[in-house]
C-alpha cells in the first residue's frame, strides 16, 4: 500500500536515503528543506518528478509545518544537527525545539504516525556500555548533540498516548555510508594522516549502523502499530571493534593500519580537558581539536554493546546488510568523489 511520507532534513545522509526508499516503493514524499539547502541530489533522485514535493522552510515555524503535513501519513523526523563545532543554543534550537514543532504540527494536521530519529548516545554517556537494552535510563554527558538528543526524546515520549497517533523513536547508532559528513570524513582524515590511535588496544565494541539497514528499520516500523509507544536500540547488529573499524577503513582506503595505542584514561582525560576549553577557542582551533572531543571518544574509546532483540522481535528487523559489505560501498564513494574532485581540479600551467 501506498503512502503519504514527510521526512525532515531530507538533504542529509538519513534524510536522503529515507526519501530514496520511499520513491522507489512507490510512497508519495514531501522533503522538508532548509532555505539554504541545495536540492540538486534529491531532484534526481528515481520518482522524484512524479511523487516527490520539495517544501523550504524554518523548522520551528509550527504553522508553515502544519500546512506542509497536511493529509501526510508518516512524519520521518530525521533533521538534526551534528556539527561540533555549533553552539550549544544552536544545537538544542534545532535538536530540541525543532524536533517540538515537527510533534505539535504532526499532530494538529492528524499524521497517523510520527517517527522521531534519535541516538544511542542518549544512553551512552561516558561509560562502556555492554549489551545495553531500551530500558537503561536517559543520561546527560556534557556533549551538546548528545544532551539535546536526550531532551528531544523527552519531548517525544511526552506524547505517548496522547492521542490516535502512533508515535515511535529509533535510536541509531554512529550512522555510516555513501554520503556521510557528520564523523566518517573526520575519521579518515585522522587515518590517512597517521593521527588516529588505537585507545586500549582497539578491543572496544563499535555500535555502528550502515544507513540503509537504519532506513530498513523505518520502512518496518511505518504504521506497524508494534512499534506505537516504543524506543528501538538499533546497530548492524554485528559485534566489531575499534580496531576492525579502523582497519577495516584503511585496507580500503589504502592507508597503513594504526599501530598507536593510548590508554584510555589518558585519552578521556585529554578529551575532557580539551572539551571544557574548546568553546573560549577560535573556530579554527576548536576544528583543529576535534579530534579531542566527547563525541570522537565516545566512537574510539567506549565499548559500545547495545542490544537491538526488541527491534528484531517487533519490528522483523533481520534482514540487514552485513557490516562489510555496507562499509565497502561506503568507502567506495569516498573513492569516487575522490576521483571525481580531482578530474574537476583546475589543471596547473
Amino acid at each position: 500500500m501506498q503512502h503519504k511520507v514527510f521526512v525532515t532534513g531530507a538533504t542529509g545522509l538519513v534524510g536522503m536515503h529515507t526519501v530514496k526508499r520511499m520513491l522507489a516503493a512507490g510512497h508519495g514524499v514531501v522533503a522538508w528543506v532548509r532555505n539554504s539547502s541545495r536540492t540538486d541530489a534529491l531532484e534526481m533522485l528515481p520518482g522524484a518528478a512524479s511523487d516527490l514535493r520539495i517544501v523550504r522552510g524554518d523548522m520551528n515555524d509550527s504553522e508553515s509545518l502544519r500546512r506542509a503535513i497536511n493529509g501526510i501519513d508518516v512524519v520521518v523526523h530525521a533533521a538534526g544537527l551534528v556539527d561540533p563545532h555549533a553552539t550549544r543554543d544552536e544545537v538544542f534550537s534545532v535538536n530540541v525545539e525543532g524536533t517540538r514543532s515537527v510533534m505539535t504540527a504532526a499532530a494538529l494536521a492528524n499524521a497517523r504516525h510520527f517517527i522521531h530519529i534519535s541516538s544511542l548516545s542518549v544512553i551512552t554517556g561516558q561509560h562502556d556500555q555492554y549489551e545495553v537494552n531500551e530500558q537503561a535510563p536517559l543520561v546527560y554527558c556534557g556533549e551538546s548533540y548528545a544532551d539535546s538528543k536526550v531532551d528531544a526524546e523527552k519531548t517525544v515520549t511526552g506524547w505517548f498516548g496522547r492521542g490516535d497517533m502512533l508515535v515511535t523513536i529509533l535510536r541509531p547508532g554512529f550512522i555510516y555510508g555513501p554520503g556521510e559528513k557528520a564523523w566518517m570524513p573526520r575519521l579518515m582524515e585522522n587515518l590517512r594522516t597517521g593521527k588516529a590511535m588505537l585507545i586500549d588496544g582497539g578491543t572496544k565494541q563499535c555500535n555502528v549502523i550502515f544507513v540503509e539497514n537504519l532506513v530498513l528499520a523505518i520502512e518496518l516500523t511505518m504504521l506497524n502499530p508494534q512499534a506505537d509507544k516504543h524506543v528501538f536500540n538499533l546497530t548492524d547488529g554485528e559485534v566489531v571493534s575499534k580496531k576492525e573499524l579502523f582497519d577495516a577503513i584503511c585496507d580500503g582506503m589504502g592507508y597503513p593500519r594504526v599501530t598507536r595505542a593510548i590508554p584510555g584514561v589518558v585519552a578521556k582525560t585529554a578529551c575532557e580537558v580539551v572539551s571544557r576549553v574548546a568553546p573560549y577557542l577560535p573556530a579554527d582551533a576548536r576544528k583543529k581539536l576535534s579530534r579531542f572531543s566527547r563525541a570522537a571518544f565516545r566512537l574510539a574509546g567506549l565499548n559500545q554493546g547495545f542490544d537491538i532483540s526488541l527491534a528484531e522481535q517487533l519490528l522483523n528487523y533481520r534482514d540487514r546488510t552485513p557490516f562489510a559489505e555496507g562499509m565497502g560501498r561506503t568507502l567506495e564513494s569516498f573513492k569516487g568523489e575522490a576521483r571525481e574532485g580531482r578530474a574537476n581540479a583546475p589543471a596547473l600551467k
